[in-house]
Order: C-alpha cells, then structure tokens, then sequence
C-alpha cells in the first residue's frame, strides 16, 4: 500500500494494490471516488478534500480522547 497527496487540490490517493490497473473508477459521494480492476477489487482510493473529510476528524477524535485523558489524570 502507499499514499499520495497532492497539497495544491487537497486530494489525498491511496494506492491499495499500487502495481494494479485501474478499469473502473466508482463514486461512494462527492469527494470518495474508488478504483476498482477488471475483477472488481478496490484498487485504489481517492479522497478529495482532504483536509476536511480526513485531518479534520481525526484530529477532532484525537483532541476528545485527550482531553478525556487529561481529566482521568487530574483525579
């Protein structure tokens, strides 16, 4: 597996099986396009506002299980 990102358009692709042609590209929405091979296996993801729909919840989650932490300690 590797991963691109492309910080100009904030498109971030996952290369799932990188050595594999891409036949079919599939939306899952507006910003989640999935590569698929001539089998029907994913290939390849393709998120575009990266920034948005990855960084941002993650690092929201990360903040929440830190402060949760923080106050355990505080006790």
């Amino acid at each position: 597996m590797r991963t691109r990102y492309d910080s100009e358009h904030d498109i971030l692709y996952i290369d799932v099986v990188p050595d594999r042609k891409v036949h079919d590209t599939q939306p899952l929405n507006d910003d989640i396009l999935v590569d698929l091979d001539e089998e029907g296996n994913i290939v390849g993801i393709e998120i575009w506002q990266a920034s948005k729909n990855i960084v941002e919840p993650i690092a929201e989650r990360l903040v929440e299980k830190v402060k949760r932490s923080l106050e355990t300690i505080a006790k």
